[in-house]
């Protein structure tokens, strides 16, 4: 977590708790675990502390060894072991307000257009999680780690793909990147 008074300690995002005893990670888990039987989860510098915390027992953990590259380097490291899916989601940890409603509806809209990339939107700003056809895998893995903007940059080379899902939950615009959001997400939650 980007610390905005660096007199707190770091403190894995996974681990933040949504609830009392339900981390971040338990409850994305929770919500996508319901529509696949493979969860992949991609952990960085922290993923002793996290696996020894959380309660996500069909999950298929990851190690990016490149987390100090940013996102775009976790998300490879988790399109790097996807094989016969027809799509895959990417859903970040800071993420964890979105409702089960959502995913089902983010999910309905997929199965119509498959070959589309699918953003939840709410108010006309682009959210998380985003659904995306598996044939992007190659695309995404061969894009250099250095990728200015990283999957920002590769969604805006494939804007005629993206389809929007308008959505009326505030829950997937809202990142919890520092201290400040995580307490103003707690009043929220």
């Amino acid at each position: 977590m980007k610390n905005s008074n660096r007199n707190r300690p770091h403190y894995p995002k996974a681990l933040l708790e949504i609830r009392p005893g339900v981390t971040f990670l338990e409850e994305i888990y929770r919500k996508v675990s319901v529509f696949s039987d493979r969860v992949i989860v991609v952990l960085g510098s922290d993923k002793d502390e996290i696996l020894a915390r959380v309660n996500i027992p069909r999950s298929e953990i990851v190690y990016n060894a490149d987390f100090e590259k940013g996102m775009f380097s976790s998300v490879k490291a988790g399109l790097s072991r996807l094989s016969r899916e027809k799509a895959f989601m990417i859903n970040p940890v800071d993420c964890p307000g979105v409702r089960q409603s959502t995913y089902e509806s983010l999910i309905r809209q997929w199965e119509k257009y498959p070959e589309k990339i699918h953003i939840p939107s709410f108010e006309e700003r682009r959210g998380h999680p985003a659904i995306y056809p598996a044939g992007l895998v190659g695309e995404i893995l061969s894009s250099p780690d250095d990728l200015g903007g990283g999957l920002k940059f590769f969604l805006e080379k494939e804007k005629d793909l993206i389809l929007h899902f308008d959505t009326d939950d505030k829950g997937v615009i809202i990142d919890v990147d520092t201290f400040a959001d995580y307490e103003r997400f707690a009043q929220r939650f």
